[in-house]
């Protein structure tokens, strides 16, 4: 037996082997081993030099076997690494991050044998998330290094859609099957399937019972009464320009009461305000703490707040004047790098079990675990089999109303009215409320308050403005700049109980507004 370690041949010619070393640098042509004393070593000299041979081309191939091994072993740690993952991008809050993650990487093990990291990223609310999404694609366009959009609406997913930056797939018939495309004029999911609702919002008014009792405020059922004189300082709104919330709300009021009626309303409301939140749930928690007791919230926001506070203090009123339906969307991004398992993740969430974690209370057992969600299911069936079990009292599928939200009409304009919204409310309110206050004080006269809620351009305006010169960062720039400069002027005459003379509407620029005011500006 003959074997090599460290330079030391051991050659073994007895039962009690002589140990022989090879010298590390023997001489050149000389194989100089050192044997024990008394042991002969000419027959191992003799067959050194085949012995060499043997060792070499046995070293050659053992290394390139151990290279093709190790080779194989990076490129199947690379593949496993890169489909063990999932990056996605959402606006959603912590409970909902938490149990899809959890319910995820559960449901993987069972269907394909491993488990699935997932990893979000939260740059604020839906606006936020959606400018970092296109900014990023402005400067990589072939691929941003995130997988999945989720969450913030519907308009978010028609824009990406729109430019491309948003990949078609199909889930498998038996989860598809389930859920309609579309009902009551509302689509749940894009016929070409660039994007998916995976839950149904509506749009309501989040109560505090016990302020109203204490506070002897009213109970409210329409939009229109948050607008009572008697509200002002206990209505909680969020900033539109930050939350998708928000902007799908103020939408709402435009489509349903038309560009003027709504901006009046929504001025009005304004006056009420405490103040604008950045984050919609902020808004909601704030009717939860009694800083205010009425808010403009998301059915899940107001569901979170009443398992809180308790049935019998707090309560989620669907305006009769008119409820938005509005799905919650989700798509596979353009590069996506783990496109494999996003496939899996949308597959999760459309599946029975991805909308049992939506739809039961927390503690069921096929339900969240931890936190309750409690948001309307995309499948109608549903709220037939989970009556018993789910707090969700209605099916969105049964309301019959009129009033259908348009999403794409939304998409369209959705920056220009955030930014109205932000220069005409958010950013001038001191201003709005002091003059609500000087309305209130004379009486509510009819001028007094549509002066109040008069906005700089018509609603054909804003889509001319949307469609076109929008685009340019200067033009915004300048509108946000000229609207907000606009509404303190108006709001100071109010005060002072001056109104503005206008000039005749049908000969301006929407780019020039400061022309349409008389010298009293």
């Amino acid at each position: 037996m003959v074997a090599k370690s460290n330079f030391n041949v051991v050659c073994e010619h007895s039962p009690r082997p002589a140990k022989a070393t090879l010298s590390p640098h023997p001489r050149r042509g000389e194989g100089r081993v050192r044997g024990a004393v008394g042991h002969s070593t000419s027959g191992f000299i003799g067959n050194w030099s085949s012995l060499t041979a043997v060792w070499k081309r046995r070293q050659r191939k053992f290394s390139k076997t151990l290279l093709s091994v190790c080779s194989a072993l990076v490129i199947w740690t690379s593949s496993l690494t890169a489909e063990s993952r999932v990056v996605i991008i959402s606006p959603h809050n912590e409970s909902i991050r938490y149990e899809f993650g959890r319910g995820f990487d559960q449901w993987h093990r069972r269907r394909f044998g491993g488990g699935v990291t997932v990893e979000w990223r939260d740059v604020g609310g839906t606006a936020d998330a959606l400018r970092f999404v296109q900014s990023e694609f402005a400067a990589k366009p072939d691929g941003i290094g995130i997988d999945i959009f989720f969450g913030g609406g519907s308009e978010p997913f028609l824009l990406l859609a729109d430019r491309k930056l948003a990949l078609s797939y199909t889930p498998p018939k038996e989860i598809l099957s389930a859920i309609p495309q579309s009902f009551n004029g509302i689509e749940v999911y894009d016929a070409g399937h660039a994007w998916y609702g995976v839950a149904l919002s509506s749009f309501g008014i989040l109560q505090n019972k016990l302020v109203q009792q204490r506070m002897e405020l009213p109970f409210v059922t329409r939009w229109e009464q948050l607008a009572q004189p008697e509200l002002r300082g206990w209505v909680g709104v969020g900033d539109p320009r930050n939350s998708g919330t928000m902007i799908n709300m103020f939408e709402a009021f435009l489509q349903a009461y038309g560009w003027e009626r709504g901006w009046h309303l929504l001025t009005e409301i304004a006056g009420n305000a405490r103040k604008f939140d950045r984050i919609s749930s902020t808004t909601a928690k704030d009717v939860t703490l009694g800083e205010t007791a009425y808010a403009f919230a998301i059915d899940f926001y107001a569901f979170a707040q009443i398992a809180v506070a308790g049935r019998s203090n707090m309560t989620f009123a669907l305006p009769r004047d008119f409820t938005a339906i509005s799905p919650d969307g989700i798509a596979i991004l353009k590069g996506a790098p783990n496109s494999a398992v996003a496939q899996h993740f949308i597959d999760f969430v459309l599946s029975e079990d991805g909308q049992k974690l939506w739809f039961l209370p927390r503690g069921c057992s096929e339900g969240p675990q931890k936190y309750s969600i409690e948001r309307m299911s995309v499948r109608p069936d549903f709220y037939r089999r989970y009556r018993d079990v789910s707090n969700i009292e209605f099916s969105p599928y049964d309301l019959k109303q009129k009033f259908v939200y348009n999403a794409r009409l939304s998409r369209e304009r959705r920056e220009v009215v955030a930014a109205l919204a932000g220069a005409l409310l958010v950013d001038t309110l001191p201003e709005l409320q002091a003059a609500w206050r000087a309305v209130i004080r004379r009486g509510l006269s009819a001028a007094d308050r549509d002066e109040l809620g008069r906005v700089p351009v018509t609603e054909r305006e804003a889509a001319q403005l949307a469609a076109g010169s929008w685009k340019d960062a200067v033009v915004r720039i300048r509108k946000k700049i000229e609207w907000q400069s606009w509404a303190q002027r108006k709001y100071r005459r109010i005060v002072e109980g001056r109104r503005a003379t206008l000039e005749g509407r049908q000969n301006h620029s929407p780019l020039a507004l400061d022309s349409r005011l008389s010298p009293l500006d």
